[in-house]
């Protein structure tokens, strides 16, 4: 067996019969060998050095040593232990994209395999994801009449930067072998940046049309879209992708160009990201508050962070904000919540229970205190200050200021309410 695959590398191009045909000379040497650690005197060492006696060049540049698959107990899989899964029944239930998903993602580079099933149906979960993104987007009327809003073009700028931040993440991955790493830059991506922040910025309002420039520029985010995915999810990606317009076969996804990298604006995207705060700062407040997502609210905000205004508009859409203002002032009787040093106001107006909401707030103001107690205790343990490494002092210091500055809102939005 040894002896015969030694010669792979050549003779699958009929290279030791043929040394100049035209097959081997492209193809020989290649770029990757993917193999097991246990073959590697066997097989591998031997393909190195048959490569170097009949060639003179080694057959591959890298070779890339995947792990063991083992069960959750640690057991290596095998026919005697009955513990190895039947891929085909795998493929059945949850889709060989959701198989091939869960696979990878239990798969660190270079370490054994621990798998587990729910992984798959995790796997599974994603690409309906990906499925329903597609579903909701098709289903737009599209207009060519309808204006383009700011929240469309915010957002779609947001996206395409953010895009070419993970793509930059994806690739560097990829040039280190650390494929589970890739795909959970891209899960990330799809799952969090596209379909839940993305998608919720640019839908249009329930029953109007969206606008037809800015629909064409959604598809073509999604097409980029399905191109990252499509090394972990070949089958739903093409599937969309030949659903999106008619295609020839030169045309296919396998075959698509990679995006290229380019600039991107960082700034734009921590920008949003502290738009992303409010927003989950406006919708836990409505949650806690059991105000209902159709109803309108006004929010002020003290801006002591000097945010920009670029994303107010998302904001204002996200969240259902009639009106957002600036002001220098706490309001009387809002309710409130901090984005770091920000503080944002929600006039009520009569609708909570005073009472209920002084005694919460007493509750919240209470542990908060506590809570810096035990932290600025640690920070006077000269010891613990001199013997700890230095970031993490540092993330002790950063608790001390965060309670610090919760305490501050807690104790305003008490003084506001009594």
């Amino acid at each position: 067996t040894w002896f015969s695959s030694w010669l792979w590398p050549i003779s699958v191009f009929n290279g030791i019969l043929e040394p100049d045909n035209k097959e081997i000379n492209y193809y020989y040497p290649t770029n990757d060998l993917v193999t097991a650690p246990e073959i590697l005197f066997f097989w591998v060492a031997r393909m190195i050095i048959a490569g170097y006696e009949y060639r003179g060049e080694k057959p591959f540049n890298n070779v890339y040593l995947t792990g063991i698959v083992r069960d959750k107990q640690r057991r290596k899989m095998s026919k005697s232990l009955g513990n190895s899964p039947d891929p085909i029944d795998l493929m059945n239930t949850y889709g060989a994209d959701g198989v091939r998903v869960g696979m990878l993602l239990s798969s660190p580079a270079g370490n054994d395999l621990m798998f587990d099933e729910d992984l798959c149906k995790q796997g599974s979960g994603f690409v309906n994801k990906i499925w329903n993104a597609y579903r909701l987007i098709s289903g737009w009327e599209v207009s060519e009449t309808e204006p383009t809003p700011d929240t469309a073009v915010i957002a779609l700028q947001w996206y395409r930067n953010k895009f070419q931040k993970v793509l930059a993440e994806i690739e560097d991955h990829y040039s280190k072998y650390r494929i589970s790493d890739a795909l959970m830059s891209t899960y990330k991506l799809i799952w969090d940046d596209f379909c839940s922040w993305f998608l919720e910025m640019v839908k249009p309002a329930y029953g109007k049309p969206i606008a037809a420039a800015v629909f064409k520029e959604i598809i073509e985010v999604l097409e980029q879209n399905l191109i990252v995915l499509h090394p972990f999810v070949p089958f739903i990606s093409e599937e969309i992708w030949q659903d999106i317009r008619e295609r020839s076969s030169e045309e296919a996804l396998i075959v698509a160009t990679w995006p290229s990298k380019k600039s991107y604006d960082e700034d734009f995207i921590k920008n949003f990201e502290f738009a992303s705060e409010v927003i989950s700062g406006i919708r836990t407040v409505r949650k806690q508050k059991n105000i209902s997502f159709k109803d309108t609210i006004d929010v002020a905000v003290i801006n002591n962070e000097n945010t920009n205004t670029t994303f107010d508009s998302v904001i204002s859409k996200m969240g259902n904000v009639n009106d957002l203002s600036y002001t220098s002032e706490a309001l009387e009787g809002a309710l409130t919540f901090r984005v770091r040093s920000n503080e944002y106001f929600i006039p009520m107006e009569g609708a909570i229970d005073v009472e209920e909401e002084v005694a919460k707030l007493k509750e919240e103001l209470a542990y908060t205190q506590g809570f810096l107690k035990s932290v600025q205790g640690k920070l006077k343990n000269e010891k613990f200050v001199n013997g700890a490494p230095e970031q993490v002092v540092a993330n002790e210091r950063k608790k001390e200021a965060d309670a610090q500055a919760k305490i501050e809102t807690i104790q305003a939005s008490l003084k506001s309410l009594m």
